[in-house]
């Protein structure tokens, strides 16, 4: 079962990190065209990192600190990441 979490640490709001969580999930259903901008998404807020974030917004239920390790990133780091992927989503997908 997929529980949506309020991330205090980013700046938008409750509906909007509601909406980006889900669409994110479900990134295997999409068509290639918006797979394309998530990909492009996570490559620009992720930088080197960008599968480490890519995995850890389309998978559910994963845990940072094992993406962390198998990425070999701090948990920081990839945190990070997910606030810029969040503050950057596009309005519409």
């Amino acid at each position: 079962m997929t529980v949506f979490r309020f991330k205090r640490g980013i700046r938008v709001g409750y509906v909007r990190q509601g909406y980006i969580y889900f669409c994110s999930l479900l990134y295997k259903t999409l068509p290639k065209g918006k797979k394309k901008i998530i990909d492009d998404l996570c490559r620009e807020c992720g930088g080197e990192y960008w599968e480490a974030l890519r995995e850890f917004v389309t998978t559910e239920n994963v845990n940072a600190e094992a993406i962390a390790l198998k990425y070999f990133i701090s948990e920081s780091t990839l945190y990070r990441a997910v606030r810029k992927y969040y503050e950057s989503f596009p309005r519409t997908l």
